[in-house]
C-alpha cells in the first residue's frame, strides 16, 4: 500500500489536548505499540491496526490520528474520558470489557498456542510429562503449562526468549498468543505452530457505549474481507499461516 498517508502520532499530554479539540474531519484512535498490530515505527504508524483504520477513515474522507499512550492499562480510561474515537491496542473482546464499551466485530482471532520444534505433533499436554518448558512467570502462559504433570519451566521474560529456549533445546515446547507467535515464527524457521491450550478469542477495536462509528466500522471491516484486502495486510504482516487461521476462525 502506498505510504501517501497523512497520520500524527502523539506521546505527551499537551497534544493528547489538542488532538481532542479536532473537529469531524479526523479519526482519533488511541493506540499502544503491539508490533505488528500497531506500531511509531519512526514518525509513520503502521501495522495491521493502523491499515484497517486508515482505509476506514479514507472512505468517509477524514483524516487519521493516531494517539500511541504509554500505559496500556489506562488506555480505556482515556477512551471513557474522551481523549479519542476509539481504541486500537490488540484488545481482546471479553462480556467485563463489554460491561463497559462497545466493540467492533473482530479483526483478528487469538488463542493461546504451544510452540514446539518441527517434527513434533503433541496432541495432549500429557505427551510433555516431565519435560522442560518455556513460560514467563506469573502470566496465563504459566498457568496452562502447569497443567502439564511434573511440570518443570525454564524461564524467559519475552515471547522471543521462549522460542529462543525452545530452538536450543533448553525448553521442550512453550506456550504464546497466536498473535505474537506468528510474527516470531520467520525468525525461528525450526519451530512451528502446535496445539491450542485455550478457547478462541477476538480481538477488537474498542468503542465509547452509544458510538455511531462501530456500526460504520462493522461494515467496513466486512467490506475489506470480502475484497480481500484485509487478507492481504495480513499476509504481509504475519505470513500466508496467519490467513488460513483467521478464514478458518468463527466470525464474530
Amino acid at each position: 500500500m502506498r505510504r501517501d498517508r497523512r497520520l500524527a502520532w502523539f506521546f505527551s499530554c499537551a497534544c493528547l489536548v489538542a488532538a481532542s479539540s479536532a473537529g469531524a474531519d479526523r479519526l482519533r484512535v488511541l493506540s499502544y505499540a503491539t508490533p505488528p498490530f500497531a506500531s511509531p515505527a519512526g514518525g509513520d504508524p503502521e501495522g495491521i491496526e493502523i491499515e484497517i483504520l486508515e482505509y476506514f477513515a479514507r472512505s468517509r474522507g477524514r483524516e487519521l490520528e493516531v494517539v500511541f499512550v504509554e500505559s496500556w492499562e489506562t488506555i480505556l480510561d482515556r477512551l471513557e474520558a474522551g481523549e479519542g474515537d476509539l481504541v486500537a491496542a490488540t484488545l481482546t473482546t471479553t462480556p467485563e470489557r463489554a460491561k463497559r464499551f462497545a466493540f467492533s466485530a473482530s479483526y483478528f482471532p487469538v488463542r493461546v498456542l504451544l510452540v514446539e520444534p518441527e517434527g513434533r505433533n503433541t496432541s495432549s499436554l500429557a505427551e510433555l510429562s516431565g519435560q522442560p518448558l518455556a513460560t514467563i512467570v506469573g502470566t496465563t502462559y504459566e498457568e496452562l503449562l502447569g497443567a502439564v504433570p511434573e511440570a518443570t519451566f525454564v524461564y524467559g521474560t519475552t515471547e522471543r526468549e521462549l522460542l529462543e529456549h525452545v530452538a536450543a533445546g533448553r525448553a521442550r515446547a512453550a506456550a504464546a498468543d497466536s498473535s505474537v507467535a506468528l510474527s516470531l515464527l520467520p525468525e525461528f524457521p525450526g519451530l512451528r505452530l502446535g496445539m491450542a491450550l485455550t478457547e478462541e478469542q477476538h480481538y477488537g477495536f474498542a468503542f465509547r457505549k452509544g458510538s455511531t462509528l462501530r456500526a460504520e466500522l462493522d461494515r467496513h471491516i466486512a467490506q475489506l474481507k470480502s475484497s480481500g484486502i484485509y487478507y492481504r495486510i495480513l499476509e504481509r504482516h504475519l505470513g500466508k499461516e496467519a490467513v488460513e487461521i483467521v478464514k478458518a476462525a468463527k466470525e464474530r
